[in-house]
């Protein structure tokens, strides 16, 4: 997976392709195929206007048209190809924890495609918190958002203890 590594954290790392990467890629691919088609579906059947805001309460407190939700759908999921292409790139990542084995790195670079998957599920979410339930709810979306976050903490603590 890493083929080179040097003894200062801050030099390139190299990613090899592997049959983990390729088989995270292939999952993003067919997933957004599905989340997508879910996506279109579910914003040509909705009203005219929809909840597109939430307050701190969940109640809805601003509305508009169901292909306004399009916007975040679209960002989120760029987001997501953006973290499988940086998983090539890991000394380029941010971490709150200092990343110099191999595998912290490859821990890293596992993180970051989970972490693509899951934003896609939030792409999913965005449209599904206002169109599939007969109240409006922001969970789905505030579910994604845990999930990442408990992703990125486990891993954070897998990553730290692999360096010890």
């Amino acid at each position: 997976m890493i083929r080179e590594m040097k003894n200062n954290s801050k030099e390139k790392v190299k990613v090899c392709r592997t049959t983990e990467g390729t088989v995270f890629e292939m999952v993003f691919l067919v997933l957004a195929i599905v989340v997508w088609a879910l996506i279109i579906l579910m914003i040509t059947h909705a009203p005219n206007v929809v909840a597109t805001h939430f307050d701190l309460s969940g109640r809805p407190n601003g509305y508009g048209s169901p292909w306004g939700l399009l916007f975040p759908c679209i960002l989120v999921t760029v987001v997501g190809g953006c973290l499988l292409l940086g998983a090539y790139f890991p000394h380029t990542l941010n971490m709150p924890v200092e990343v110099k084995t191999p595998r912290q790195y490859e821990l890293l670079i596992r993180m970051t495609r989970i972490s693509a998957l899951v934003l896609l599920l939030m792409a999913l979410a965005i449209p599904a918190t206002v169109l599939l339930f007969s109240h409006p709810s922001p969970w789905p979306v505030i579910g994604c958002v845990g999930l990442l976050l408990g992703i990125i903490i486990s891993f954070c603590v897998m990553i730290h203890r692999a360096g010890r």
